[in-house]
């Protein structure tokens, strides 16, 4: 299990450049201000704009800090080595970020302004506060006024991890066994991407590290027939994780092979005769013999086998003779053969035979009689 490891340095800070013209509009911005009176009796105003208190570590923020001359005091014609400070309070001691470089205002109404942007990062505490800080001369002549007016609380800050990465849901996956080319693929994307796990029914078996948008896949082929679970863990750089599962089912498809033979017919008097049929299929279960819908025989079968029948002992007529063979997922096949039984001499059906006997007996009669009457 992943553990998050503290540390005592608060946050990266860069610096953009002095502006002439504040970035932010009143409908925009959030805008913080303190009325302040100079040494030399001038109204001034410090303001800090920003576009939200509520941060989000590696997410960009600007900040923008500046004064305002409201009214010059009394023999006041400017101000000037202007020094705007700013630095962040997270309640265990005071750190100075930044200070702007000297600046002037000789006209009522104008201002002077610095501006920063700030980037939270993993190492960033969760709360502080920031303060701004001026320093500056009024001109008077010899012996200008100085102003430090310490450091004045303008806005608390709150900073958030970023939510946890977003995972695709790829569909449960059937295959047949023995396929090949199947995997899953799932996409992750977070702004700090870390390391992945995946789990098959549990059992880590993969694991590395992702890019955000780049798809992560894994191997799925040469299972064997039956129903298994994947699972990916996805973490970030916050050590929060995403899951997701994917469900892979894998069957068997494809019913048994079976040949069809040709249809038979022979005499009644002929014996060894059988009908035969040919067979595979890769989970072979049970057979089903039926003559004429009514069943004669079952039993079980093997892999690529050779299943054969006997036809003794029929009595002259017509037959169909069907084989339905199943395998172990209840798939199956049937085929049917038609049987002839042609009835001979030996069944007393041969006309010629039977003229030539019933000649021979009246002529035996007849002579009889003769006999009797001379």
């Amino acid at each position: 299990m992943k553990r998050r490891i503290h540390t005592n340095i608060l946050f990266l800070l860069f610096v953009i450049s002095l502006f002439q013209t504040p970035i932010f509009s009143p409908t925009n911005a959030a805008t913080y201000t303190s009325n302040k009176t100079s040494s030399g009796g001038s109204s001034y105003t410090l303001y800090l704009d920003l576009d939200t208190t509520s941060w989000t570590r590696e997410s960009t923020y600007y900040l923008y800090v500046g004064l305002t001359v409201n009214s010059f005091g009394s023999g006041i014609y400017d101000f000037h080595e202007i020094v705007l400070w700013m630095k962040f309070d997270d309640g265990s001691g005071y750190t100075v970020v930044s200070e702007s470089e000297w600046g002037m205002i000789d006209t009522e109404g104008d201002y002077y302004e610095k501006g920063w942007y700030f980037v939270p990062s993993e190492i960033t505490v969760d709360s502080f506060s920031i303060y701004i800080g001026s320093q500056f001369w009024e001109d008077v002549g010899w012996g200008d006024p100085y102003t430090d007016d310490g450091w004045t609380k303008m806005a608390d800050i709150t900073v958030s991890d970023p939510a946890p990465p977003l995972i695709t849901h790829p569909s449960d996956i059937t295959y047949e066994e023995g396929d090949t080319g199947k995997e899953i693929s799932w996409t992750a994307t977070h702004i700090t991407p870390d390391d992945y796990y995946i789990y098959q029914d549990d059992v880590e078996v993969d694991s590395g590290y992702w890019s955000s948008g780049v798809p992560i896949t894994y191997d799925i082929s040469g299972l064997s027939i039956g129903d298994y679970k994947f699972e990916i863990d996805v973490w970030d750089d916050y050590y929060q994780w995403t899951t997701d599962t994917v469900y892979v089912h894998v069957r068997d498809l494809t019913a048994p092979i079976i040949n069809s033979p040709v249809d038979i017919s022979f005499e009644d008097t002929v014996t060894g005769k059988f009908v035969e049929w040919i067979a595979s299929d890769a989970y072979p279960d049970s057979y089903l013999l039926s003559r004429d819908t009514e069943l004669v025989e079952s039993g079980t079968w093997n892999f690529n086998t050779q299943l054969r029948f006997s036809l003794d002992n029929l009595e002259e007529g017509t037959y169909i003779y069907c084989l339905t063979l199943y395998d172990e997922s209840g798939l199956y096949s049937t085929d049917c053969v038609e049987v002839t039984v042609i009835g001979t001499t030996k069944t007393g059906n041969n006309p010629i035979l039977t003229t030539i006997i019933s000649v021979i007996t009246l002529l035996s009669v007849a002579s009889i009689y003769n006999r009797k009457n001379s």
